[in-house]
Formats: C-alpha cells, structure tokens, sequence
C-alpha cells in the first residue's frame, strides 16, 4: 500500500470523512498554524488505556479542545497524521467507526504507530462494523510494536500468553512486557509485576529459570505504575506491608521486606521489626525489632500511632524484651528519661514521636 494519507486521493477521503460527519469544514486558515495547534493541545498519538478514569476523562476533554485545529490540520495537499489520528480516536469516540478505520488507516500508513494497534483492537475485538479476526490483529500489533508502539506490545505480549491468533509463546510474552514496561506503560507494568508475584499463568520450567516468585522485581514495577497514578498498584504495594498481605508464604514476604527496608522504606522497616518481635518468618530477635522501629520511625514514613502492627485487626502487646530495647535506645539517644519498665505509654511513645521529627 502506497503512501496514502500524503497524495491527492487521501486529501479526498479526509475531506469526504470530515465532511459526511461534521458538515463541510470551510477553509483552514493555516493548514500548518492548526497542525501545531492540533500537537501542542492534544499531545503525541497514543493507543494505551489511561491510568485511571479521571485520566480517561481528561484526555478526551483535551482532545474536545483541539478537534478544530486537527479538523483543521486535515484539510489540505498534506493531511497531518497525527490530527488523521486524533480525529478517528474522535469518531470512534462517538461510536462512528466506519470513518474512524478509514483515517486510523491514513494514519497508519503515514507512519503513526500507535493507529496500527487502533487497527488491531477492530480486528481483535470485534469493535463496530470488524468482525474478529485474531491473525490479522496480530499483524497489526506486530507492525506497532515494531515502531516502538508500548501499548501494541502488552496486548501481543497477552496474545502470545493465551495463544490467540499466535502459538502460545512465554519468553515472547516477557520480552514484549519488559519492553512496553520499560517504555512507561502501566498496564504492563502491572502485568508484569502480577506474573513476578503469581507465576501460576507461566510453565513452571519458566518460573523456577526465572526464579519465580520475585517479590523485589514485583514491587520495582508496581512502584513505575504507582507513580503515575495507578491505584491497582498503589493497592498491591500496600498490601506488601499488611500481616500476610500479598504473599502466598513468609519466605516470601521477607524477602521483600529486607529488600524494601535495606531502600529505607520505613514501612518495610516497621513490618520487618514486627517479624522479628514476633520470631515469625525470621529469628526472635527483640533487639534488631527495636532497632528497626526506631529506623522506621526516622524516615518520617510511619506515625508513632502506627508503629509495629495488628493481628486480626487489633494491636499486639508489645513483647517485654523489645519494649525494654526500645525504651533503651530511646534513653541512649537522651529522648526518654522515664523508667526502663518495658511498658510503652505515653511517656514512651512522646519520646519516640520525637524522632519523626528530627
């Protein structure tokens, strides 16, 4: 297929698309002033499912606002490939699909990556008039992967994990979601973070070269897709520092948790002390559960209110030796000058709600 979206004939398809939806568009002032326009506003072309749906909402918001320049940017001898793909992600938008596979393929064939997989998704899904046709979304993905498209290669990464339209193939299925990760996609961040957590869906040849379980790689890429906004990942990394929490056994669990804590996570510090209180998963060590409070309470992450931990929804007593260890390096750092009782009060407790605060 030529370069459809640069000749005359494409000129006319745009020019027929715009004009069967919207009316006839008139003349454009500046066909380049409204493909400027038509960027700045509405951003680089992305085929990827925003991470939460107050992003969803302003994407399409921002995309309202520059639909007059993209409209605008069409009309001429070059029609701009960017605003050819906004505008279909418009149309499609508003359930107009016909006209929306018609400019996602000018803006495909203008070189726009991210339209391949739009295309991809018609054919995967069945979306509007398409009917599914799983080989050929595959095709299209490829074409997208290939120009760096991250979203393309977390929906062929899945293709390949369930074998659809392709032979099921795992080390390919990694190799496209440590590639979309890396790139800042969320979704595959999470994925991944999934699998390293629970390598059920993978062969277990695959998990045990892999090392699978892998709480650390886990939490890496829940902690990419966290800072964007995630709330699925918030939620997981949360549940990292809870009694059990996303943990299939205690191995596991403290593994992560040194890791976290030897980053300085103050609530990896804390939930880390509680194991050792307690002699669960690790040693009985009421010296090491003091010092990694104190740790904990340093990085300002946790409260004094929410030090060690609760079982079954309510707090523990605290162990003897570790209260005594706690009050004593609380008296060495000349904070508490009560008596060495192993009873944590308020007495103990303002002494240590001195350190978040240095």
């Amino acid at each position: 297929m030529g370069n459809f979206a640069r000749t005359a004939t494409g000129r006319a398809v745009a020019l027929a698309v715009l004009a069967a939806i919207w009316g006839d568009p008139g003349a454009a002032a500046d066909e380049s002033d409204a493909a400027a326009m038509c960027h700045e506003i509405a951003g680089p072309p992305t085929s990827g499912t925003p991470v939460s749906r107050e992003a969803m909402n302003d994407y399409f918001s921002t995309l309202g606002r520059a639909r007059a320049h993209c409209e605008a940017a069409v009309i001429g001898p070059e029609p701009d490939a960017q605003a050819l793909f906004h505008l279909a992600v418009i149309m499609q938008r508003e359930g107009v699909h016909a006209p929306a596979l018609r400019l996602f393929g000018m803006a495909a064939e203008a070189g726009i990556a991210a339209a391949y997989t739009k295309l991809g998704d018609y054919h995967n899904f069945g979306i509007g008039p398409m009917r599914e046709d799983h080989a050929r979304a595959v095709e299209l993905y490829r074409r997208a992967a290939e120009g760096g498209d991250a979203p393309a290669q977390s929906t062929l990464a899945i293709m390949y994990r369930i074998g659809r339209g392709v032979p099921r193939d795992f080390d390919r299925m990694f190799d496209l979601l440590h590639a979309s990760a890396e790139a800042g996609y969320h979704v595959s961040q999470v994925r991944l973070a999934e699998t390293y957590m629970n390598p059920q869906s993978v062969p277990g040849a695959l998990a045990r070269t892999l090392n699978l379980p892998d709480p650390v790689k886990a939490a890496e890429f829940y902690r990419m897709a966290a800072d964007q906004g995630s709330a699925e990942a918030k939620a997981a990394l949360a549940r990292f520092h809870e009694d059990g929490g996303a943990f299939d056994d205690p191995e596991t669990r403290v593994k992560w948790l040194r890791h976290a804590a030897q980053s300085g996570d103050g609530r990896a510090l804390n939930a880390l002390g509680f194991l050792h209180e307690r002699g669960e998963g690790v040693a009985y060590d009421p010296v090491r559960a003091a010092e990694l409070y104190i740790a904990a309470l340093e990085t300002g992450d946790i409260p004094v209110e929410e030090l060690r931990g609760k079982l079954n929804g309510r707090w523990v007593h605290w162990d003897r030796e570790t209260a005594l260890n706690f009050q004593t390096i609380l008296r060495d750092r000349g904070l508490y000058r009560g008596a060495l009782d192993a009873q944590v009060g308020p007495g103990t407790l303002g002494a240590a709600r001195q350190l978040t605060r240095q």
